[in-house]
């Protein structure tokens, strides 16, 4: 294994401790938006802003105006001197900010109820609220199980349009992920997987959600031309599990690891995939859910835990920039010995990852680059 770049270190840098912006650069960015806001900040893992950096790392960095529970005293900051660059003492490197797309700015109707686009990938979550109850998601505690409800299938199509035309990004690729459905709702939500592929058949479409009874039809769902399923653990010590996301622990762990064994069988080896949450549980713990991921033909995806200010996790630390090197470093090898990878293969959608984007040929994602600010 090489030895990590500083680039590539300022990237785990800025996962744990955050990004400020120099005036200067807020200047620019904010004639640069033009009214957009700078972040999507939609879900815990995505509430910073998405830099590119020296064109080859791509990261997510947390800001105060988002994450003020742990955003304060970071060193590293975003300046602006005819062109952006991320400086932390003697350390600088070219800075390229993600532009977002024209419709989210658009409020009636509001389309990121429905849709909200990351680097080139818009998600789409086709439920409000989730039968499941996670301490590090904030889903459960701004949109409580009382608010649970299914969208409507003609709002989701407006919304899935809107982002896969969008003037300014549009999104490459589709991934329609939760809240999780209510037993009662395991058919609906079928059916829309199914809708959604048929809308969009030149696009790459993914799946994130739990092993739900009942709601996937793996050789009907490849039938239809489904690109990947994500089956995300998360937290692979079942002592933790229990702790931090106890509607997940009762599923148990089996059916997670016979689903991802089953969809690498079914989709191919690699288009399986599942995240599991670093700095939450002891490392030997994550890495023996890596293990057990990469054995069944699965990508390990490995997402540092991001306290979120609405969950009761508000004031709980993030991994160190030292600890999620180690962890990249072990897993790395351990995927190595398994033929697989860690994910995700696309590389714009690594910059929330303690990963880094697949070099040349090695993604299956060859999309036009995205349009950034502070790149020609």
């Amino acid at each position: 294994m090489s030895q990590l770049t500083e680039v590539q270190r300022a990237k785990f840098g800025l996962l744990e401790k955050g990004l400020n912006i120099s005036g200067n650069a807020r200047l620019a960015l904010e004639q640069a938006l033009d009214g957009h806001d700078l972040s999507s900040h939609d879900f815990a893992s995505t509430s910073g802003i998405i830099l590119e950096l020296d064109r080859s790392v791509w990261v997510n960095a947390p800001i105060y105006t988002y994450n003020p529970n742990f955003v304060d005293s970071t060193p590293y900051c975003l300046e602006f001197d005819n062109q952006f660059y991320l400086s932390n003492g003697d350390f600088a490197c070219s800075a390229s900010i993600w532009m977002p797309p024209s419709f989210h700015k658009q409020t009636e109707p509001n389309l990121r109820n429905y849709v909200v686009t990351h680097g080139d990938r818009a998600r789409l979550s086709p439920i409000r609220s989730c039968a499941m109850k996670c301490d590090f998601c904030n889903i459960p505690f701004e949109d409580p199980i009382e608010q649970y409800r299914l969208k409507p299938l003609d709002s989701i199509r407006l919304a899935l349009d809107a982002a896969v035309n969008d003037a300014v990004q549009p999104a490459r690729h589709l991934l329609i992920s939760g809240g999780t459905p209510k037993p009662k709702d395991v058919d609906w939500m079928r059916q829309l997987y199914y809708s959604i592929l048929e809308m969009y058949p030149h696009i790459p479409v993914d799946i994130m959600m739990v092993p739900v009874p009942g709601l996937f039809n793996l050789s009907e769902l490849a039938a239809r031309g489904l690109n990947e399923l994500s089956i995300n653990i998360e937290l692979f010590d079942q002592k933790y599990a229990k702790r931090w996301m106890p509607n997940k622990f009762h599923l148990g762990l089996d059916p997670y690891l016979a689903l991802i064994e089953a969809a690498s069988n079914e989709l191919g080896i690699g288009r399986s995939r599942s995240m599991l949450m670093v700095g939450l549980e002891p490392m030997e713990a994550t890495l023996a859910g890596v293990r057990a991921i990469a054995e069944r033909g699965g990508t390990p995806v490995l997402s540092p835990f991001r306290p979120d200010p609405a969950t009761p996790l508000h004031n709980f630390p993030t991994p160190t920039a030292l600890a999620m090197e180690r962890v990249y470093v072990s897993a790395s090898e351990i995927v190595e010995r398994y033929g697989v990878a860690l994910g995700p293969a696309c590389a714009p959608c690594s910059h929330n990852t303690i990963s880094f984007a697949p070099e040349g040929q090695s993604s299956r994602y060859i999309h036009p680059r995205l349009r950034m600010i502070g790149t020609a």
